[in-house]
């Protein structure tokens, strides 16, 4: 699958003797070649397998950032230009909340698939040694993009065909304890759109009363959900995004009733969205916690192995696993 850099250009964050963040521009774009794209590959490969990405678009009170797309797309303002006044617009930002950040800036717009993108993201700068080929040790810095954590990701495509849409824009939502929201979305005049984990339960939902409206028997809901399973975590895999028409061929058809007609007419979900890798247990386990006390199993082994009475809500277990059994045993 080709990747086609059409701009990129990288500026930098940084901290100063008191503390605050200032900003260093670079003038001109970064001309492509092996390590440009190398380093493009690796951090387009890296967000789309990004789980718990969540979407959003243009809010209609603040203007900013769209108008300096629109700017750039129009060509009135060239590619750096726009990143200058875009990471000032950022600084702008952090000082107003009082926030300290730093890193490398990246701006860059890219093709993929025939859509357009526009990529932004703040990568940490990390020290390190390495050795030489003289065999010298040798103080070294290099770009962590495992740990990428502020980025978000315009298409350009979507906007341009589908400007009521509310997934034109995806973004990843920061490290624990801190949302991206504290400062990136407002620079990115980005509000919060449609909601993947909420589409994947609600998937769940329509994948259990099909079943139930197919009158399948219980080996057979479990193979439909195995095949649903199957299918939401190869495109995981694959970094690419659930698409009802094509899982519900997965399923097929009985008596005119296929999965995609049904979950048109009574769930509100979305033709196209990134499975939540979380929700996706279950569609084969029976998973729950509470009161210190967490259990998760096979939805199959209910009614074999495991049997659960209502009346007394006492779940009855036949067979210990191993490890759990010598941790047991162990305690008496």
């Amino acid at each position: 699958m080709s990747l086609d850099i059409e701009h990129i250009i990288v500026h930098s964050l940084f901290l100063d003797e008191q503390g605050q963040t200032q900003l260093a521009t670079r003038e001109q774009e970064l001309a492509t070649g092996p390590a440009v794209n190398q380093l493009m590959g690796e951090l387009h490969h890296i967000y789309n397998t990004k789980a718990g990405k969540v979407f959003g678009y243009f809010n209609e009170d603040d203007s900013g950032f769209r108008d300096l797309v629109r700017r750039v797309e129009d060509q009135s303002l060239t590619f750096a230009a726009f990143t200058h006044q875009a990471a000032e617009r950022l600084l702008a930002e952090l000082n107003r909340l009082d926030m300290s950040e730093q890193g490398v800036l990246l701006f860059v717009r890219y093709q993929w698939l025939g859509a357009h993108y526009l990529l932004i993201a703040l990568l940490d700068n990390k020290d390190s040694v390495t050795v030489t080929e003289k065999l010298e040790v040798s103080h070294a810095s290099y770009l962590d993009l495992g740990k990428m954590q502020l980025a978000a990701r315009l298409d350009l495509t979507e906007l341009q065909s589908r400007p009521d849409s509310h997934r034109y824009f995806s973004f990843i939502k920061g490290r624990a304890g801190r949302k991206v929201s504290d400062f990136f979305l407002n620079f990115l005049s980005c509000v919060e759109g449609m909601d993947p984990k909420a589409q994947s339960q609600g998937l769940l939902k329509a994948v259990d009363e099909f079943c139930e409206s197919r009158q399948l028997s219980q080996e057979e809901k479990l193979e439909s959900k195995a095949l649903v399973s199957k299918y939401c975590r190869e495109q995981l895999k694959e970094g690419e995004e659930l698409e009802l028409r094509e899982l519900s061929a997965e399923l097929g058809t009985d008596d005119d009733l296929d999965f995609y007609q049904f979950v048109s007419e009574e769930y509100q979900l979305e033709d196209k969205f990134p499975v939540d890798r979380s929700a996706l247990k279950g569609l084969t386990k029976y998973v729950g916690s509470g009161g210190g006390l967490t259990i998760s199993f096979d939805q199959k082994l209910l009614g074999e192995r495991i049997q659960y009475d209502a009346a007394t809500d006492t779940l009855t277990i036949k067979g210990t696993p191993p490890n759990l059994k010598a941790q047991l045993k162990g305690g008496e």
